[in-house]
């Protein structure tokens, strides 16, 4: 599977588990106040990166996070991790979970806004008509979701996802670290500050066995999903993975109706098909076109292959260290790029940030 597919399903699958955390949350914002439960959700997101790289090891392939990441490392912390949690646990205590959910389609549009015009991303004609019909469903699903809703709970969850979209263009440009570790950082920085805030100022905690609930939301719909969405991020940029995180609302949405019992609308179904047809159309995009790469000195996981190798990564290794001629291999270390004009498929991924 070549990575613009791979990314393509690494985002549905965060997609997937962050859309089904806000209508479990929604049902649980009772029980604490909303510094407790968003500190508990990352904590839960910590536990289960911090379980999961134990498992893994360290790995010797991804870019380890530099002294020079931490300046953005601590502004999507601070952003993505505390700010947009608390908004978002906030106006969830406000709305009901369909409505909420479907307010999160607002994150795709934050998100693509700031990739296309500050991050110089670009989209094919097909990725276009994907985002419109993806974005096209959110509006006709969100037609009939005002009942239960107010103005406070929608600025707060709108707030919310302008913060994930500032964080998810901050992300993609850390992606070419290691996803894990950078997910593990941003779990351990927001849960720890806010669990001990809620603790000091006498918030109020949820009972032991809502608290359990939480942490396990936390690690599948936070861990998981930060890991997965930083993988799309590097395969795919922050404007594809916008379009392919907004259906993450139609699964929430969807799971209130089947789980939670809310009202199925006919608005729901059209959406729906709108989003899968937005889906299907961007795992057909094929952008390809004559461009030039300007000489660049990083550092980040590449593969190396005796039969179709990389141009961007055709560079010497002293000595042969860590060369495996026979099979293709990854590894990470700093290395140039040497200046090239070719034209190939690609995507607005760390190397293709260039003018159309």
């Amino acid at each position: 599977m070549n990575p613009h597919r791979q990314g393509l399903l690494k985002g549905l699958l965060a997609a997937v588990t962050f859309g089904l955390s806000a209508p479990l949350i929604s049902t649980l914002t009772s029980t604490g106040s909303p510094l407790a439960l968003a500190g508990l959700l990352y904590g839960g997101s910590a536990l289960a990166l911090l379980t999961a790289r134990a498992v893994r090891g360290q790995s010797t392939q991804e870019s380890s996070v530099k002294r020079l990441d931490l300046v953005m490392l601590s502004l999507l912390t601070v952003i993505g991790g505390i700010a947009a949690p608390i908004c978002l646990v906030s106006g969830l205590a406000l709305l009901s979970a369909g409505s909420a959910s479907l307010l999160l389609n607002l994150e795709a549009v934050f998100t693509m806004g700031i990739a296309l015009v500050v991050g110089r991303e670009h989209l094919s004609s097909k990725g276009i008509a994907a985002a419109v019909l993806i974005l096209a469903g959110a509006v006709i699903i969100g037609g009939g979701t005002t009942s239960g809703s107010t103005l406070h709970g929608a600025v707060l969850i709108a707030l919310a996802c302008l913060g994930w979209g500032i964080d998810n263009n901050i992300s993609q440009r850390l992606s070419i670290r290691d996803p894990m570790q950078i997910a593990l950082l941003k779990s351990v920085g927001a849960s720890v500050p806010m669990l001990l805030l809620a603790g000091l100022t006498g918030a109020r905690f949820p009972t032991p066995q809502a608290t359990a609930g939480v942490l396990v939301i936390g690690a599948i719909g936070y861990g998981l999903s930060i890991w997965l969405d930083l993988l799309a991020l590097r395969d795919l940029g922050a404007a594809r993975e916008s379009v392919i995180f907004a259906t993450a609302p139609f699964v929430g949405a969807g799971f209130s109706v089947l789980a939670l019992k809310e009202t199925l609308t006919t608005n729901l179904i059209a959406s729906g098909v709108l989003m899968v047809g937005g889906v299907a159309l961007m795992l057909r995009e094929d952008h390809a076109h004559w461009h030039r790469h300007d000489e660049v000195w990083h550092e980040h996981k590449h593969l190396h292959s005796p039969d179709n190798q990389d141009p961007h990564h055709a560079h010497e290794h002293p000595n042969g260290e860590g060369v495996k001629a026979d099979r293709p291999y990854w590894h990470s270390h700093p290395h140039l790029h040497e200046p090239i004009a070719h034209s190939h498929p690609h995507v607005s991924d760390g190397h293709h940030r260039h003018q159309h």
